[in-house]
């Protein structure tokens, strides 16, 4: 069995599971959402990727612990009003959410 992974070129991503592949164009990205969830002893930093908007709005949610997770953060940043300082944001304090808006194409339009 296929284990999830992210899959980055220069012109979009994909998040690659066993029962499907999801292609999303960087044009296409309207926000991200970045925040950590509480593992008990650990936290998993995600990210919400939003694109489209109003009814049509769907959100992806990435992880650090699917491979390919730190090269898509990294291709995300040359995204125009990419918040570069966003893991200073989300990481502390441990175990607080810290739900913090890392993009937003409005914000930068």
């Amino acid at each position: 069995m296929q284990k999830p992974e992210i899959i980055t070129t220069d012109n979009d991503f994909a998040i690659v599971t066993a029962k499907a592949t999801d292609a999303v164009s960087f044009d296409e990205v309207s926000a991200i959402v970045a925040y950590k969830l509480d593992e008990l002893t650990t936290d998993l930093v995600c990210c919400d990727i939003v694109t489209g908007a109003g009814n049509g709005e769907k959100i992806r949610t990435i992880h650090e612990e699917l491979p390919g997770f730190d090269a898509t953060m990294k291709r995300f940043e040359s995204l125009p009003g990419f918040d570069r300082q966003w893991r200073d944001a989300v990481i502390l304090p441990p175990f607080a959410t810290n739900r913090t808006v890392i993009y937003s194409r409005h914000a930068s339009a």
